[in-house]
């Protein structure tokens, strides 16, 4: 494939610099297992119902936005949810939202060679953005505890903003904190409608991340101009 270097990036943090999503399914496998037993219900009855629960929350635009910034709350509502359809006690489904959170932020760390990816930006003078939805509290301790604030000339958070991608604002923000056009800036992400689709309604180009090279999903009406698997492999064609 072949790169124009660009002047500028701006990346995402879950699952582009941190390793966040693939977290989820053992976990919740986790807790359900351990929680499962004094309820006196099977662990795949009880992590069934969650995942019916998480499609139906996730599922609903501004429910989903909403949740984005407060994900303990989120996924209390979805536990909630799953142990009200099950019969069980509300306060233990607080308890297994409350163990599984907890889990899943303890487990984030960055994904392979993504720390020295940024190291190589920047000593080639490259100006970086953070730009990321969620919430301000949650996406700052990430920030905060991997060290990753020294990197980029800006971090810009949806729940700081009020808004996020794909929204055109924020791409317009990233682009006046690393002082370059459009036409020369690559956005980095791992989500093909708020990284890539978005990006590229403001004439960034769109780089999506595809980790486990799945390729896109069928239905997905959106192109990227370029893909790769990590950070990592952007070093070289720079």
């Amino acid at each position: 494939m072949s790169f124009r270097p660009p002047r500028a990036l701006l990346l995402d943090l879950d699952d582009t610099i941190l390793a966040y999503a693939p977290l989820a399914d053992p976990l919740w496998e986790r807790v359900t297992t351990a929680f499962a037993p004094g309820l006196g219900i099977a662990p795949s009855a009880l992590l069934d119902a969650i995942r019916r629960a998480g499609r139906l929350y996730w599922g609903e635009p501004e429910r989903s936005r909403a949740g984005r910034h407060d994900m303990r709350g989120a996924r209390r509502s979805i536990c909630l949810w799953a142990f009200r359809e099950l019969g069980l006690p509300e306060l233990a489904g607080a308890a297994l939202a409350d163990a599984f959170h907890d889990a899943r932020e303890a487990a984030v760390e960055p994904l392979p060679g993504a720390l020295d990816a940024l190291e190589q930006f920047r000593s080639r003078g490259l100006p970086l953005a953070l730009v990321t939805n969620g919430g301000s509290e949650l996406q700052r301790r990430k920030v905060e505890r991997f060290g990753l604030a020294g990197f980029f000339e800006e971090i810009l958070i949806e729940g700081e903003l009020g808004y996020g991608k794909p929204d055109l604002r924020v791409f317009g923000q990233a682009l006046l904190a690393v002082g370059a056009p459009a036409e020369e800036v690559w956005m980095v992400g791992d989500n093909l409608h708020a990284d890539v689709a978005g990006a590229q309604s403001s004439g960034i180009t769109g780089v999506w991340v595809d980790a486990e090279e799945r390729g896109i999903p069928q239905g997905i009406d959106v192109a990227p101009d370029h893909r790769i698997r990590g950070l990592a492999e952007l070093i070289d064609r720079l």
